[in-house]
């Protein structure tokens, strides 16, 4: 009871936004299931607060905003989670639903108001596709980032793996993300994005599924398996926010627009990333049969780039050009979290030598 009531001073007392967000991560971490009525009604409140706080000018620092992506993370994968897996507890409870919305109403607004009319006034839809490809290919998280030449001439074997590891949020989920889109979609874009998911299954071979392929990487270099799930404190704030916001994409039917804008800036990147990560992992030995999970990614992208400009988005765009705005808000928060990610990287990694 002691711990309860401590609870409920946090924001009796006028608690702050990013001390709301510290002391709400905990609790849903350790009584999300289980929780009565009144930890509930503590839980509900300090996401007000912290939700409140992220719509302010200034944000929350970044220890209130990772506390709310751990939230949000540990909401979204394990909604998916299915029921005979190990990590699995009950979430279908509205109040978790309130919870996450909550703190994504906060979000989201943050998001509208730093990335709306990031690119300047918006194309005419018959030049869309050059407009977007040239924005996503002159974005600075693009290979020109100085973390790329770091990752491939001068990571050690435990930095390079130490990426691969606060990779795993996004990457792990990318198939569940690209199914979750499926639902009700039909024609040209129904098939681009069944395109995108059987790749994403290995083609019906479970063997080769990229879910599959990566956690052969991980298992060969010593990194759990389940990681994603059980160590949700290990990862950075950015790569935790990248993996989110594709989560709110697709969670939200409303958001689906920037959940295709996202897809397709993920698609329009200059080549090379992954190409500059395999040429690091080759320069500290390691064969190129153990990360076939990236060097099958050289080849799939380039493929599905066109796909998603030319079967989904401009279809749509042809039929409905009210969405473009949502579709480049996309764009605009898929581009920015992943240089978030990048700089990130650049202070991470070397503190892991």
């Amino acid at each position: 009871m002691a711990e309860r009531a401590s609870d409920r001073r946090a924001y009796e007392d006028g608690l702050t936004a990013t001390a709301a967000a510290a002391a709400l991560w905990p609790i849903f971490r350790d009584r999300a299931t289980g929780a009565d009525e009144e930890q509930w009604r503590d839980m509900l409140d300090l996401a007000a607060i912290a939700a409140a706080g992220l719509t302010q000018e200034n944000g929350l620092d970044p220890v209130g905003e990772l506390a709310v992506h751990r939230v949000l993370y540990a909401i979204y994968a394990g909604r998916i989670l299915v029921p005979w897996s190990p990590q699995w507890r009950d979430l279908d409870d509205v109040r978790v639903d309130l919870l996450r919305r909550t703190l994504e109403t906060g979000w989201e607004a943050a998001e509208r108001r730093r990335l709306t009319g990031f690119f300047g006034p918006l194309p005419q839809v018959t030049d869309f596709a050059g407009w977007a490809t040239h924005h996503c290919q002159a974005h600075r998280s693009n290979v020109g980032h100085p973390l790329f030449d770091f990752l491939s001439d001068r990571a050690s074997f435990d930095q390079l793996r130490s990426f691969i590891v606060q990779e795993t949020p996004f990457d792990i989920h990318f198939g569940d993300i690209v199914a979750m889109m499926l639902p009700g979609v039909h024609g040209g874009a129904k098939a681009e994005f069944s395109r995108n998911f059987w790749d994403e299954m290995g083609r019906g071979d479970q063997r080769l599924a990229h879910r599959q392929l990566r956690l052969d990487m991980m298992t060969a270099l010593g990194v759990r398996e389940d990681v994603h799930v059980t160590e949700v404190e290990a990862f950075c704030l950015e790569e935790l926010r990248l993996a989110n916001m594709y989560f709110h994409g697709v969670f939200n039917r409303a958001l689906l627009p920037q959940a295709i804008g996202m897809m397709l800036a993920t698609e329009l990147m200059v080549p090379g990333r992954l190409d500059r990560q395999i040429q690091g992992w080759r320069r500290v030995g390691l064969d190129d049969d153990t990360m076939r999970y990236l060097i099958e990614h050289t080849v799939v992208d380039i493929e599905h780039a066109a796909g998603w400009m030319n079967e989904v988005v401009l279809p749509m765009l042809a039929e409905r050009p009210e969405v473009m705005g949502e579709i480049v808000l996309g764009m605009a928060r898929r581009l920015e979290h992943a240089a978030a990610v990048c700089d990130r990287m650049m202070t991470l990694l070397p503190a892991a030598a």
